[in-house]
């Protein structure tokens, strides 16, 4: 009788606990803030693309950009760019797809110092799915490095991304 139960029991648990396909998005904690002395965005725009230029323009994907602008340091620049199918509700993408080029991404550009840091990203991992009509959650967090094994730097965005027009 106990082996008949044990039986049943392993069988329960292991038809309820599923690996699901689609990637689970929650809200841990608080939503992540500004940067002190910095001004965010946190948008989208449907039927975009982005180029090298790091501006969204017309296209077929949807366009996800983060951008913080801290006025302390001259207005040094640390943003991501990314896209998605417009038929996607959420979605997932890998640290090796980060690491592909999948995300164009700069950590620090600073207009008036005599110095850039271009770290690249390196890799990291971004959940988002849609809210409502013009709201999408984001989990991101990228890493940008010198080298794959050599890390120097973490963005973690937990925010909720705002439906924009094309400049």
């Amino acid at each position: 009788m106990k082996i008949k139960a044990a039986i049943i029991i392993l069988c329960v648990i292991l038809f309820s606990c599923k690996k699901g396909t689609k990637p689970e998005i929650t809200l841990t904690g608080t939503l992540t803030s500004c940067p002190a002395n910095s001004t965010c965005t946190y948008n989208y725009f449907d039927s975009a693309d982005f180029t090298n230029g790091n501006q969204p323009v017309a296209g077929s994907s949807r366009v996800f950009w983060y951008k913080t602008v801290n006025a302390n340091i001259c207005g040094a620049t640390t943003s991501f760019f990314f896209k998605t199918n417009m038929g996607d509700t959420q979605f997932d993408i890998t640290s090796s797809q980060i690491a592909a080029g999948d995300v164009f991404a700069n950590d620090f550009i600073c207009p008036c110092c005599d110095y850039a840091i271009l770290f690249k990203p390196i890799g990291g991992e971004i959940k988002g799915q849609r809210t409502d009509a013009t709201h999408w959650l984001i989990n991101a967090s990228i890493i940008f490095g010198t080298a794959p094994s050599t890390p120097v730097d973490t963005v973690v965005v937990n925010q909720y991304f705002t439906r924009q027009t094309l400049p």
